[in-house]
């Protein structure tokens, strides 16, 4: 049946808590084999359904969690006289009504019946509804039902069954040893509308953590569709340029002022000597980096000039001020008739995110007439693609290092040991490991970790799969809660690709011991040798990192702790204690769909530090990450990782 809801949230209806209305329009292929639909001008989408005497019409819905849902509106005409209309959820009688005559037979006179009387808790899953008409009039002309549920998250996909959700699972508490101290996840995500942005942002607290496991499973739902490509739907648009200005007219008698979204433009007018003129275009702006997630005030930059009618040639010298103290030496460039476009390159790291950029062009010609800057921009320079290379290759494992044209943390870097070979690799950008599909000759990823400390697991794809996508990731390592964007520096990755274990060294100067294990249901992370060098009760030991925008888009919608406290992954919680977590989907998505559920299982701590509730000093951090986390509702596009 097709499907659509009005995304509003509504007051109480007969006491029926607040929720979302949505409608379901009787007209649609599968009900067309079944009864007549008429071409009805005042239905809401121009066709009715008939529905004759004795028969039913029968319409499939389905909800994401346990709900309470109401009948808001039932719309109809009706030709003939008055009979009566029985409606049924899951052959449950819910409310009944009576057709009036309408003397004048006017099928296109449309009639709302309001809200009926009574609400229903309908439990997770696929339900029924069912319109009958047992009278002997020649029909009901049935439009649309209107259904108000009693759940903000519901989505359109999971309403009209095109996405399913499972109920509440149990999960089996791995963390189970009772002298280990619990820990703090604390809730630090914000809303985003663009789903290639890792908004869900969780990280964990536990003073004496000692050893703790992360592990990568298939979804608790069961599909056979592996959508697995990016979805850059309500993401800002990723434009290269940061600023431009077009038709600049300037002479010694002019001193133009511009000003766009990022930049101002200035002419200091200049003057005239010996037939010469010679003007400064001053041009201050901008740019976002790592204080906000963002790359722009650390990579390099392509200045383009071009000049329209030159009649006599222009000598352009490039200037600016930004990062380093003091002002870059000059960079000339002369403008002639057949040569009326300028460009200059300047460096990574050459801009400051933390004040204002300035650019200096001095312009001098022979020129008599007013000189005409056609457009000036300042555009990001390209990203030349990633440099892989095999390290080792074994019958049971495969390990490459990516080398990223601009890594984001630079000048920071990490040099990854092989001990197979003896071999070191400098200023990698992150390593990857493979292992045997068994029933292909392939290899899939199933451990990949970035220099930031953000690893992703995949246990290895289901039979008749050569690969799934990657999705939540987590944090291996101290870092900044109250940052826009988290990171842990790792300097050296030492790797047993025998064995599959790793020593990594931070640069804070903390280190940890990782050992792989991969089977055909999962693949485990386990961390242990844990030196934390960082106050633990102010910087978290790791950090849960995914995407959610809404039920049917998301790589993550629930949490679950100890096993069996589950919360949606929004809920406006300070912070939940305990041993287990696992971040999972209890319904579908049409992102990235058969991405792991994530499990983080606290196995060892020291019996010493044996905190149960937050400190002050805690306390105080939890309201600096809630604060700071209220500020990022705004949705806005970060530089993210491939997701695939």
């Amino acid at each position: 049946m097709y499907v659509f809801y009005h995304l509003l949230s509504i007051f109480s209806v007969l006491g029926v808590t607040t929720g979302k209305i949505f409608t379901i329009q009787a007209d649609e292929n599968r009900n067309r084999e079944n009864h007549p639909v008429w071409e009805l001008t005042n239905s809401s989408n121009g066709n009715a359904v008939i529905l004759e005497p004795k028969k039913r019409l029968d319409v499939n819905f389905c909800l994401r969690k346990d709900a309470v849902v109401s009948v808001v509106d039932f719309r109809f005409s009706n030709g003939n006289w008055s009979d009566v209309v029985v409606v049924e959820i899951d052959n449950l009688g819910i409310g009944w009504f009576r057709s009036p005559v309408d003397p004048s037979h006017n099928w296109n006179k449309f009639l709302s019946t309001g809200p009926f009387q009574g609400s229903w808790e309908l439990l997770t899953g696929w339900h029924t509804l069912t319109v009958r008409f047992n009278g002997t009039a020649d029909g009901l002309a049935v439009d649309h039902v209107m259904l108000n549920i009693d759940d903000d998250q519901m989505s359109q996909d999971i309403f009209s069954c095109k996405l399913t959700c499972i109920p509440d699972q149990r999960y089996q508490l791995r963390a189970n040893d009772v002298t280990t101290s619990p820990s703090f996840l604390v809730q630090e995500s914000y809303k985003t509308v663009c789903p290639e942005v890792d908004n869900i942002n969780m990280p964990l607290f536990n003073q004496g953590v000692q050893m703790y496991e992360i592990t990568a499973a298939m979804p608790q739902y069961r599909s056979f569709s592996n959508w697995r490509s990016e979805n850059n739907t309500g993401c800002p648009h990723l434009s290269p340029y940061y600023w431009d200005f077009s038709n600049v007219q300037i002479d010694t008698d002019t001193r133009p002022i511009m000003q766009s979204a990022k930049a101002k433009l200035y002419s200091t007018g200049g003057k005239r000597k010996d037939s010469r003129i010679s003007i400064l275009i001053l041009i201050s702006f901008t740019l976002e980096g790592k204080s906000k997630g963002m790359l722009d005030s650390e990579m390099g930059t392509i200045l383009k000039v071009r000049f329209a009618d030159v009649t006599s040639p222009i000598q352009v010298q490039y200037q600016f001020k930004g990062r380093k103290p003091g002002i870059s030496l000059p960079e000339p460039q002369t403008v002639t008739r057949t040569n009326m476009a300028v460009e200059w390159n300047t460096d990574d790291f050459s801009w400051t995110d933390g004040d204002y950029n300035v650019i200096f062009l001095q312009v001098t010609s022979n020129s008599t007439r007013p000189l005409h800057l056609e457009h000036i921009s300042l555009e990001r320079r390209p990203m030349l693609p990633d440099t892989i290379m095999q390290v080792f290759k074994g019958d049971d494992t495969i390990v490459e290092v990516v080398f990223s044209d601009f890594w984001w943390t630079n000048p920071d870097a990490m040099t990854v040991h092989i001990a197979a070979t003896g071999k070191s690799y400098d200023n990698v950008s992150y390593f990857r490991v493979y292992r045997p599909i068994p029933w292909s000759d392939g290899y899939a990823q199933v451990f990949v970790l970035y220099q930031d400390g953000n690893a992703r697991l995949l246990p290895v794809p289901p039979q008749g799969l050569d690969w799934i996508p990657f999705g939540s990731s987590v944090i291996i390592g101290q870092t900044d809660p109250t940052v826009v964007r988290p990171y842990a520096s790792i300097t050296e990755a030492f790797i047993d690709e025998t064995n599959l274990k790793i020593d990594l060294k931070y640069m804070d100067g903390g280190s940890c011991k990782l050992s792989i294990a991969s089977s055909l249901s999962e693949t485990r992370v386990t961390v242990s040798d844990i030196k934390l060098s960082r106050n633990p009760m102010m910087y978290p030991f790791a950090t849960f990192r995914s995407m959610y925008v809404e039920e049917g888009n998301s790589d993550v919608d629930s949490v679950m702790v100890n096993g069996v406290l589950p919360h949606h992954i929004m809920d406006d919680f300070p912070y939940l204690i305990g041993r287990s977590f696992v971040f999972h989907r209890k319904c579908m998505s049409r992102h990235l769909m058969l991405s792991p559920d994530i499990y983080i299982d606290i196995r060892r701590t020291d019996v010493r530090e044996t905190t149960i509730e937050p400190t002050n000093s805690f306390q105080t951090l939890i309201q600096r990450i809630q604060n700071h986390r209220y500020r990022l509702w705004t949705p806005r596009l970060r530089y993210t990782y491939p997701r695939l």
